[in-house]
């Protein structure tokens, strides 16, 4: 019925919005009944999201067909639901906003998890190596699987005896039953790569028939038998295929995890009614299901992470800046001040005549040396900008970048105070000192930045 409601409700969506999706009608439409038309965008946006991408022409074709038959059928419903005023109803109002949000909410998380890091070739490799019972030790196991309602640890130690003696299954139920405690049983047959690995590190131990009693917890025990195992490796392409798969969804759920943990840290959520929190002696058994609530302390720790980021990232910044106006000083001869507005228009008689003993050069090692200073800092700035471009507010970014040049300027400009200037212009080399001093900042931030990050 979910899956049911969220398809008419997509059905309806994209009815709406296509029905002036082109002028011609023969391109565009892909049924019309009793008047109302079915667009080929739907049923390409249908297939899109059904769809096997490995299927052959036939097939997909046929799938096509499916979804447009499916979208007929939905159409005659709904159009006998109008007739039937059903659309007038409060179920009806109730389950389309349902509808709708579950709609939004399923193409959102489509949305994040596309936003996964790809899975490396190295990845997949690992996967391999690391999960033996899932590729190379691959096994078909035929075990029994019964549940047993009882936690009652003597007893169970009893029955663990019995069986290392020899005893068979069916006199170890014949000694629940005797105890009157209820169980369920039933026979699996599973690739080990389908069961829980809590339970297979116990079943790969186990010789066939020969049963074995465990305590899941505090909640029930379980008494397992394996019958057989038969070796189906995975192996080559299937076995690398496998291991992507896992690696993506991996990836996806870390996506979905991490933004929807932010999401919520940032949203303000009210409980009424029967849902409040409560503090009362039944409490726990009564909330014994946990309400979505924002993690205070976990979105304060990400604030902070994100100033640290940011002052970082600032710092970059100042340093970039500066060390373009050192280098710029060591061009000219002399200390260079930016300006964060155009200099006012001068007479050009009123400035003083260079003379040829005036001319101050610069060798050609100094000019290199300072290319390939700026291009190594342009690419250390780029760096770091992509370390922080998802642990920071693109504003953020903006904020750092404003607030470096700003800091850049003032730095330089106080250099020029009478006071600094005169001491400065004492020291030898002081132009290249401010330049080894900056790219130590320089790189110490982008370090620090590394640090918070991993």
């Amino acid at each position: 019925m979910k899956s049911l409601s969220v398809f008419l409700a997509l059905a309806f969506i994209i009815a709406g919005c296509s029905q002036h999706a082109g002028n011609d009608k023969s391109e565009r439409i892909a049924a019309v009944v009793n008047g109302a038309e079915i667009t080929k965008r739907e049923v390409d946006f249908l297939y899109q999201r059904a769809a096997n991408p490995k299927a052959d022409s036939t097939t997909a074709t046929n799938q096509r067909r499916s979804i447009l038959a499916g979208l007929v059928r939905s159409e005659l419903l709904a159009q006998q639901a109008t007739k039937m005023k059903i659309d007038q109803s409060p179920e009806f109002i109730l389950g389309l906003h349902d509808a709708r949000r579950r709609l939004l909410a399923e193409l959102a998380e489509e949305k994040i998890a596309s936003t996964a890091k790809p899975v490396s070739q190295e990845t997949v490799q690992q996967i391999i190596s690391d999960n033996p019972n899932l590729f190379a030790d691959r096994k078909l196991l035929v075990y029994e699987e019964i549940f047993v309602a009882c936690v009652d640890v003597p007893f169970l130690q009893s029955l663990n005896s019995s069986a290392r003696k020899g005893v068979s299954l069916t006199e170890l139920l014949e000694a629940v039953k005797r105890k009157a405690v209820p169980f369920q049983r039933g026979t699996k047959t599973l690739t080990t790569d389908q069961i829980d690995q809590n339970l297979l590190k116990v079943l790969i131990t186990l010789k066939p028939y020969q049963p074995v009693v465990v305590q899941v917890e505090d909640k029930f025990s379980m008494i397992l038998m394996l019958y057989t195992a038969v070796p189906i490796p995975l192996e080559g392409k299937t076995a690398e295929l496998a291991a992507s798969n896992l690696a993506n969804t991996r990836q996806r759920s870390i996506a979905i995890s991490e933004t929807m943990g932010g999401v919520l840290d940032h949203s303000t959520i009210t409980y009424a009614s029967e849902f409040k929190t409560k503090t009362t002696a039944n409490s726990e058994k009564e909330q014994a299901v946990a309400m979505p609530v924002p993690d205070a302390v976990r979105a304060h720790n990400k604030l902070n992470q994100q100033i640290k980021l940011t002052a970082l990232l600032t710092l970059s910044f100042t340093s970039a800046m500066l060390l373009f106006f050192g280098s710029k000083s060591i061009l000219l001869g002399k200390l260079w001040l930016p300006r964060l507005w155009p200099a006012p228009k001068e007479n050009a008689l009123s400035g003083a005549i260079p003379y040829d003993y005036d001319v101050y050069e610069v060798s050609p090692a100094v000019k290199l040396t300072l290319f390939f200073l700026g291009v190594s800092t342009v690419v250390v700035v780029a760096w770091h900008l992509f370390l922080v471009w998802d642990a920071i507010p693109f504003w953020m970014m903006v904020c750092s970048l404003g607030t470096g040049i700003l800091m850049a300027t003032v730095a330089s400009h106080l250099f020029n105070l009478h006071a600094l200037n005169k001491w400065t212009t004492k020291i030898p080399w002081f132009h290249w000192m401010q330049v080894v001093f900056f790219v130590i900042i320089l790189g110490t931030s982008v370090f620090v930045t590394i640090q918070i990050l991993i």
